[in-house]
């Protein structure tokens, strides 16, 4: 990467998109195997349902805490000495996997209560279906639990590979199970694979810890040491404001369940074609400037406000560009990787026709990926949820609203409203901030 190109696309930006792709390929391959196996149908809308608990509670219990506070401290605590950076990474570790842990045997035992929380529009074999796969699903969180604290640390050594890799190898899992374990188990194979590939996605990010230099070590007391004092406050806030998205989908999930048959399945395989350029745009940027963030807070407010509107810029350009081109694509995309056998003409339209609605949100939440870690870099965890919050209010508002006269267009279409809201607030804040900043 010439010296000119690295100062609009972060260093680490090329390894993060071209994995992201990567991952995304397998992902749209695994969506087609799933629409042409199942369609759109009770036992597909039962295994996206089943996803809802298990990955709010990881990302409402551990992803919020190691998303916002584990980078910025732990680049603190290297550049200090390595010895104080790997206890911390191993109290974060140990407090991980003990949540989930517990977490996972809860919901192994009252599976049958939460079902009734997720999609209680769903038939009751359509029910049990989120009550099966909701027990095996819990075991993938757990695996999660480790592999976001090793990929913390290799974030904030800047070793992008394996933190790149781990999702490609997820998707590879669970093509795995729709492949080879569907055609004997059903839906209930697919969701062995996704445990696979949570086995898979630890794998490759445990194996970069090794080769990034850390080594296990059992801290005593670890809740008890500064740094994971500090992580417990910071993470207080990001409780709240971390699993909104999951939660936003929760409530979309909910309403979907009282439309037609198949409307959970087609709002998650169009939020999954959405997500592909927010990922590769916005996600992989702003992952990989944030530990430069981290580093200009602490240089000089100029440093701070020179890369963050550089990256600003380039995000807001590139998104726009790719939410252009799939609106323009959004038909021929969704029936050249999903159409066929049991996913009909007509789930192809609805599909379709609910991505076009998406991609008015591919710049907005690209972009506030962006701004959120730059609250982030200045251990700021509050402001983000606070807006997070104010976009799910508005989100699942307008989306309520809509749906009683325009249908499943209304979920789109509210999502957009509150990434506006989010990503429109954060901007302005962060840079009066930075004007006022001495």
């Amino acid at each position: 990467m010439t010296f000119a190109l690295a100062k609009f696309i972060p260093r680490g930006s090329a390894v993060l998109m071209a994995t992201t792709m990567a991952s995304y390929m397998l992902g749209l391959l695994r969506d087609r195997t799933l629409a042409r196996t199942f369609g759109a149908s009770v036992s597909l809308d039962s295994y996206n349902a089943a996803f809802l608990i298990p990955d709010f509670l990881f990302n409402l219990l551990v992803a919020s805490g190691i998303a916002a506070a584990a980078v910025p401290l732990f680049t603190q605590l290297y550049a200090r000495t390595k010895k104080d950076a790997y206890a911390y990474m191993n109290s974060l570790l140990t407090s991980a996997v003990s949540v989930m842990a517990l977490i996972g045997i809860l919901i192994g035992i009252f599976a049958s209560q939460l079902s009734f929380f997720v999609a209680p529009g769903l038939d009751e074999a359509g029910r049990q279906l989120v009550v099966h796969m909701m027990r095996i699903l819990a075991v993938s969180s757990l695996l999660f639990a480790a592999s976001n604290a090793f990929g913390a640390m290799l974030v904030a050594k800047k070793r992008f590979f394996a933190y790149g890799l781990s999702p490609v190898v997820y998707n590879i899992g669970i093509i795995s199970g729709a492949v080879l374990l569907a055609p004997k188990f059903g839906i209930i194979g697919v969701a062995y694979g996704t445990v696979l590939g949570a086995l898979f996605h630890f794998g490759v990010r445990f194996v970069g810890g090794m080769y990034s230099g850390w080594t296990w070590a059992f801290v005593p007391r670890f809740w008890e040491t500064p740094e994971m004092k500090r992580t417990f406050v910071l993470m207080l806030p990001k409780m709240i404001g971390h699993p909104v998205e999951m939660l936003t989908f929760w409530v979309f999930a909910f309403f979907a369940s009282f439309l037609a048959e198949g409307s959970i399945t087609v709002l998650n395989f169009a939020r999954n074609f959405q997500s592909v350029p927010v990922s590769i745009l916005g996600i992989a940027m702003s992952t990989a400037i944030f530990p430069v963030l981290a580093e200009a807070v602490i240089a000089s407010r100029e440093e701070l406000r020179t890369v963050f509107r550089r990256i600003a810029g380039t995000i807001l350009l590139t998104s726009t560009a790719a939410a252009v081109l799939m609106f323009s694509i959004r038909h021929p995309l969704v029936a050249l990787l999903l159409g066929g056998r049991a996913f009909d003409a007509n789930a192809v339209t609805q599909t379709a026709f609910v991505l076009g609605l998406f991609c008015l949100a591919i710049p907005t939440e690209s972009l506030s990926h962006l701004f959120a870690r730059a609250f982030y870099a200045k251990q700021d965890t509050v402001t983000p949820v606070v807006f997070s919050v104010v976009s799910l209010g508005i989100a699942s508002v307008s989306a309520y609203m809509l749906i009683g006269t325009i249908g499943i267009a209304g979920l789109p279409l509210g999502f957009f409203f509150g990434s506006l809201v989010k990503s429109v607030g954060l901007f302005l804040l962060f840079t009066k901030q930075l004007n006022r900043q001495k």
